[in-house]
């Protein structure tokens, strides 16, 4: 009597202690939002064998939402805002527009020499702006015509030559600058390395045929002028007494249908910068031959000229200097005046043009974090960068692993971060000064200091590539690469990242500089990714970042991830007119394995069939007839090479999952489970369960008048609770408290039963079992938690649970990691038996008084994954390690049961 009076006091005391710490709040468990159904379908396999898991790895909880604006400007845009038509006013009133004319300054005109008089030795005497049809009033409206005040000949020109065909016309007041009559720029650089040109003018379209009314443009490709030397020499153009100069462009329509531009017209090029394109000037029309017969004309140099232009200008009144008309002033200077290219327009007509800045070649504004600089403990390359693929690996060319007999030392990245280079492979086929196994690997001595949510680059593994566009990076001026949009680009000289998008070539269609052939002696190869403009830049608008990443951003279990296809290999102005030459990953895959993968079996020579229709999980009958099951290569317990070796190997969706006999994949279906713990789900959805705790107990010790809930432990069966070990180390508990009844019911424990491996120490085997003294009843309030059973695999998405400040349970997403990745930064040794996690919110992972690792399955069920170690000393670390119940399901089964 005196024993059941103790018995029923202890339980009173229980229960009045237990309201009086609590009082009336009820706990409350939130369920999580989550905004794509399949977040928690999502499976992580238990062991790395594939480079091909970065989107698994770093997977991202919230997708990205892309805003791309489109905008509008209502100006009728002209496409040769520079082009004049230079006219001799006849007696009658009427004007001969003879000659063409490109408008350099507010109020001067470069045209050739010989259009300084006409056939009567009479000077022109006006110049027309701002109109496409010299005989039509329809398009007057924004047409300017001023008179011409003087014009200036080259010195050294003749007449009875074709030398020096260059000269200046003032025109009696500055143009009103519009977008219809705006100066060109000059091209001063002797080399002319761009592949077309362009003429313009209203020249005659075709032998003895008359002008043309309207402003015809052609494109021409320039060559050689020992090429040209066949059409003109001194005996074939008396003109020409000492042949072809330096001072001379020679440019062919290798279509045959069209003339040269006007005789003093402009031979050009279009350049971007700021999403807009400015005209270069790079010679004007001097002579040529009969049209429609496939000749050269022939063209004045303007880079022969700039200083007697410079002078000139300045000793008839303008304010110019050698600076003048450099490259980034001149195309700044007029930027307001500049058609957008093509790129960007949405639509396009007389009175109004859209546009979608999303669309622009280059952007200033981008996410770099992927990106890493490298250095040099002493000066070194200056344009050496390498994409990071993992917390301590990043990807870069071999070109990039030595300076000067030096190797670097240091990355910078994400600011101004730095970490020190530990060891640096090189593809052991890589030459210095070649093209193929152009590649090279950085492991760092540390783990990069990366923000929460960080995601390395993935490596593209495919043999094709899946987009016509990619994304490549140069360095360059904020001025000439930001988008100009109804703004003033101030002059800036800062530099900074760019993000630019290029077209990807194939081998027959890519053009690369000559300079880079000496690298290619067999020519271009499957390991070479072409990627470019057709486009031209301004120069110096873009520099090239040796080993930066040629990606994309590509949505992958609906979310996005930034994945490399290549790496710059080398590039002139970023692959703008010139293409870019990159080092394609997917043909170095093998190698990359070697050297990032825990355990590698090279397997680059065996010969493998691979059945589509058989994905991981999948039952299979392999070549010997024997039943099995498709799961990877590390799950199948037989060593696979014996498979090859006996003919009987059977490869699934991919060459990392075999067709692994049912007798020899670890941990088959076939252990010994008690069928109660197999059953768990069905009866769940059976009791319809209403509170997600319901299947949570707290563990409680009194001490005197006071209770003290040190942990949690998860109902397995109606007598078994399950625990860490490490919770009850310090002493053995008196009773468990449901967490779904109010008042709070309490069960007496009958006995504790910890793992007999358990390691203090290292927290290994951290795992013990709770006996009740009577059992506990079913309901939709009080439930069991379903164990995992999936030896291969865990959730992607799970929730570690934690009692808050207010006593009530929340929980934190977390993401599993492979072992072998924590292992890198763990204090201590990570066992098989363990899972580590890694917080999708904050940068350390540390659950205290939780125990619990769970995933919430969409039909509703609850599964306990892992234990956490009681108090554990994890507020450092980067990831919370969890005791893997699958390792213990044979220890539950044979010592609950």
């Amino acid at each position: 009597m005196v024993v059941l009076l103790n018995i029923l006091m202890t339980r009173l005391l229980i229960i009045f202690l237990s309201c009086l710490l609590i009082g009336s709040a009820v706990e409350q468990y939130e369920s999580p939002k989550i905004t794509d159904s399949n977040e928690f379908s999502l499976m992580f396999p238990n062991e790395r064998t594939s480079l091909d898991d970065c989107h698994l790895r770093f997977y991202k909880l919230n997708p990205d939402v892309e805003v791309k604006p489109v905008f509008g400007k209502p100006v009728p845009l002209k496409e040769f805002a520079h082009m004049g038509a230079i006219g001799w006013t006849q007696r009658s009133g009427n004007i001969l527009w003879q000659c063409g004319g490109t408008l350099i300054w507010d109020n001067f005109v470069l045209t050739a020499a010989h259009c300084a008089v006409d056939s009567s030795n009479q000077a022109p005497d006006v110049v027309r702006f701002g109109d496409i049809n010299l005989f039509s009033s329809d398009d007057d409206k924004y047409a300017q015509q001023l008179k011409i005040v003087n014009v200036i000949r080259h010195p050294m020109h003749k007449f009875s030559a074709n030398y020096h065909d260059i000269a200046l016309v003032k025109l009696e007041k500055s143009v009103r600058l519009h977008d219809t009559v705006a100066p060109a720029c000059l091209w001063l650089d002797k080399e002319l390395r761009f592949r077309k040109l362009e003429a313009t003018g209203w020249g005659r379209t075709g032998f003895a045929q008359e002008q043309t009314p309207v402003l015809l443009k052609v494109t021409l490709k320039p060559i050689s002028n020992e090429q040209c030397s066949q059409f003109y020499s001194s005996s074939i153009n008396r003109k020409l007494r000492f042949g072809l100069h330096e001072q001379h462009i020679c440019a062919v329509d290798e279509r045959m249908d069209t003339c040269e531009g006007d005789s003093g017209g402009p031979l050009q090029i279009k350049l971007m910068h700021n999403s807009k394109v400015t005209p270069f000037v790079v010679g004007i029309t001097s002579f040529g031959s009969t049209c429609g017969t496939s000749t050269p004309g022939v063209y004045t140099r303007v880079a022969d000229y700039h200083g007697w232009i410079v002078s000139t200008m300045r000793e008839k009144g303008a304010a110019v200097d050698e600076n003048t008309f450099n490259a980034t002033f001149c195309a700044l200077r007029y930027l307001d005046y500049r058609e957008y290219e093509d790129a960007v327009i949405v639509s396009k007509s007389a009175e109004f043009t859209s546009y979608n800045s999303a669309n622009a070649r280059i952007n200033v504004r981008g996410d770099t974090s992927q990106l890493a600089k490298i250095g040099w403990d002493s000066d070194g390359r200056g344009n050496c960068f390498g994409v990071i693929v993992d917390e301590d690996t990043v990807l870069t060319i071999a070109d990039c692993t030595h300076f000067k007999g030096s190797a670097p030392t240091i990355l910078t990245y994400g600011g101004n971060n730095t970490a020190v280079i530990s060891k640096i492979h090189v593809h052991p086929g890589y030459i210095e000064g070649s093209a193929y196994d152009n590649i090279a690997i950085l492991k760092l001595a540390e783990l990069l200091d990366l923000p929460i949510g960080f995601q390395p680059s993935c490596i593209w593994h495919g043999n094709e590539i899946p987009y016509t566009i990619l994304r490549v990076m140069g360095y360059g001026r904020i001025d000439m690469s930001d988008f100009a949009l109804y703004k003033p680009i101030l002059l800036d000289p800062t530099e900074t990242f760019l993000h630019i998008q290029a077209r990807v070539f194939n081998e027959s269609s890519c053009v690369l500089p000559n300079s880079y052939l000496r690298s290619l002696p067999r020519g271009f190869s499957r390991e070479h990714i072409c990627v470019g403009n057709d486009v031209f830049l301004v120069p110096e608008s873009c520099r090239p970042m040796l080993g930066a990443s040629v990606a994309e951003t590509m949505g992958i279990n609906y979310r996005k991830y930034h994945i490399t296809f290549a790496l710059n290999q080398q590039s002139r102005d970023c692959g703008f007119g010139e293409y870019m030459l990159a080092t394609r990953l997917s043909s170095h895959i093998e190698w990359l394995k070697s050297v990032l993968l825990p355990s590698y079996q090279d397997t680059s020579s065996t010969l493998r069939f691979l059945d589509p229709d058989l994905q991981e999980g999948s039952s299979c009958e392999n070549d010997a007839g024997l039943e099995g099951r498709c799961v990877t290569l590390a799950n199948c317990s037989v060593e696979w090479p014996k498979f090859l070796a006996e003919g009987t190997a059977k490869f699934c969706s991919s060459s990392n999952v075999i067709c692994c006999p049912l007798t020899n994949i670890k941990n088959a279906d076939n252990s010994p489970i008690h069928l109660e713990l197999l059953e768990c789900p069905k009866l769940v959805k059976r009791l319809a369960v209403a509170y997600p705790p319901g299947s949570m107990v707290k563990i409680g010790w009194i001490h005197g008048e006071k209770i003290e809930f040190r942990c949690y432990g998860a109902i397995i069966t109606k007598l078994i609770i399950i625990v860490s070990a490490s919770c009850l180390s310090d002493g053995v508990p008196q009773f468990v408290q449901l967490v779904a009844n109010v008042p709070r019911k309490s069960f007496d424990i009958d006995s504790i039963l910890l793992h007999k491996d358990y390691n203090s120490t290292e927290n290994s085997n951290d795992i013990a079992l709770v006996r009740l003294r009577r059992p506990l009843a079913w309901s939709e309030d009080v439930f069991p938690t379903c164990l995992w059973t999936n030896e291969s695999h865990v959730p992607l998405v799970m929730k570690a649970t934690f009692e808050g400040n207010n006593k009530r349970i929340g929980y934190d997403f977390v993401a599993p990691m492979y072992n072998s990745d924590c292992q890198r930064s763990h204090p201590r040794k990570i066992h098989r038996s363990q899972i580590c996690a890694r917080s999708y919110k904050r940068k350390s992972t540390c659950i205290s008084m939780s125990d619990q690792l769970r995933w919430d399955a969409p039909d509703g069920v609850s599964y306990l994954v892992g234990l956490i170690a009681h108090a554990s000393d994890c507020v450092n670390w980067r990831y919370a390690v969890f005791t893997r119940i699958t390792s213990f399901l044979d220890w539950i089964s044979a010592v609950a049961f």
